[in-house]
């Protein structure tokens, strides 16, 4: 039998530099982000409770969206970060063409059905005369966001797999102070331009979004910053090399698919118990976005850590290396966790909420605070196995968790019970300690210990 030692999960001093080199531009990234949808959860929810509720189901079908693109994204990362760890440049400039056209494609089917049939799209969620109006309202820009979302991401996630993350941040902070100071101005109809309310915050993203695709077409346009723009590439695309991606890609985005759509029949059974209640799940997603930064952080210094030393051949380091990543992502959610719980009493302040509002989302900061660290064990099992393409295994620890356990333990409780809204949320929260053992299992079966560079 293998001995335990406790050094085993702690590195040194180097380590935690390199650990920290690569997450902190990507927890710097993510902040930003976080706090402008922070930003802009608040304004919206100065509008009324019943736009922020808008707001929340009108996105549903982009979080559908943007999970599949997160999948095939993800599938190219792994894929780039290998072949850039065995020195195989110009695939990794293949991979990232095959990515771009992908992401297109799949943006363009999305965005078809919102042309056609909006209505269809909200009514998956909800059915109330306002709720809806709002929501078709929000979805009039929100459409033209999703083709330039899956451009940057494409490039985005594409120089993340290398390490490159100053310029996405530099990035990212204009894309977000772009759309904040829009969001001012055309919320509320500052400076002489009119009240838009939703349709204004949906107006200001888009102007945002197709910024942040501009710059970053400009970036491979100058080909400094290791990858180019390649029109023919993108046509042109390597079918064999495409064919091994695409066979990590559709277990990978089947299960942000199965993932997304499960996220989103759980919020169809938030929605039974409380529609407008719901504005106060929507503000704690929201708000615990700026804890969770550390899970960007965390899983890009897992695909390039780790997936840099699996496809260098450098397997026994990579196993090693996870461990440490996982207890140092415990103790950084441990401290914000407990910032989280302390403040949370205060964060109503910002928002127009009804009473029950205001104390369902104290309540339920709280307890997502105490579970931060079986959060980040969860999500850095799923990065470790992803950046070791063990695909299937990240399918069942994920999406298929997530069916089998709050997806049905959440639309039984909503159609069977009089169970209120904040007791169903603490309830399907809990069962990310299930989860966890899992994450364990999967980890300790080491199928995720391969290296892909040279298949």
């Amino acid at each position: 039998m293998t001995k335990i030692h406790i050094r085993d999960f702690f590195g040194d001093k180097a380590f935690y530099k390199q650990v920290i080199s690569i997450s902190l531009p990507i927890m710097a990234q993510q902040f930003v982000t976080s706090f402008v949808n922070l930003i802009d959860n608040v304004m919206v929810g100065g509008v009324g409770q019943a736009a922020l509720t808008s707001v929340t189901v009108a996105n549903r079908f982009y979080m559908i969206a943007s999970s599949i693109l997160f999948g095939l994204t993800g599938a190219a990362g792994i894929f780039i970060s290998q072949n850039y760890g065995a020195g195989k440049h110009e695939r990794c400039q293949k991979l990232l063409n095959i990515n771009l056209s992908m992401s297109i494609l799949i943006m363009t089917a999305f965005v078809s059905v919102l042309f056609v049939a909006p209505e269809w799209t909200v009514h998956l969620f909800s059915k109330t005369p306002e709720i809806v109006e709002l929501s078709l309202d929000y979805i009039v820009f929100a459409k033209y966001t999703y083709i330039p979302y899956a451009i940057s991401m494409s490039v985005m996630m594409s120089m993340r797999a290398i390490g490159m993350n100053n310029i996405q941040l530099k990035i990212g902070i204009a894309t977000v102070l772009t759309n904040t100071v829009l969001n001012y101005i055309l919320i509320y109809g500052k400076l002489g331009a009119p009240a838009m309310g939703v349709k204004g915050a949906a107006l200001a993203t888009m102007v945002a979004r197709l910024l942040e695709m501009t710059i970053y077409l400009v970036l491979l346009i100058r080909q400094k910053h290791y990858y180019r723009l390649d029109l023919k590439g993108l046509v042109l695309l390597d079918w064999g090399m495409m064919k091994a991606m695409v066979s990590k890609a559709i277990p990978l985005t089947a299960n942000e698919l199965f993932y997304s759509v499960g996220m989103s029949l759980i919020f169809k059974s938030y929605m039974r118990c409380d529609e407008l209640l719901v504005a106060a799940t929507s503000v704690v997603d929201t708000v615990m976005n700026l804890a969770f930064i550390v899970f960007g952080g965390l899983s890009s210094a897992i695909a390039i850590f780790i997936g840099g030393k699996l496809g260098a051949g450098k397997l026994d380091e990579a196993k090693g290396d996870a461990k440490k990543i996982i207890v140092f992502g415990m103790i950084v959610s441990m401290v914000l966790g407990s910032i989280l719980f302390l403040v949370a009493p205060f964060i109503h302040h910002l928002y127009e909420l009804s009473p029950e509002a205001i104390h369902a989302l104290e309540t339920l900061v709280r307890i997502k605070s105490v579970l931060m660290p079986i959060y980040v064990i969860n999500i850095c099992t799923f990065f470790i196995l992803r950046a070791g393409g063990a695909a299937m295994s990240t399918l069942i620890m994920d999406s298929g968790f997530l069916w089998a356990g709050p997806v049905l333990v959440s639309t039984v409780l909503s159609l069977f019970t009089s169970m209120d809204l904040v007791t169903l949320y603490i309830t399907v929260e809990l069962l990310d300690l299930v989860k966890m053992f899992f994450a364990f299992w999967f980890l300790g079966q080491g199928k995720w210990v391969r290296n892909l560079a040279e298949d």
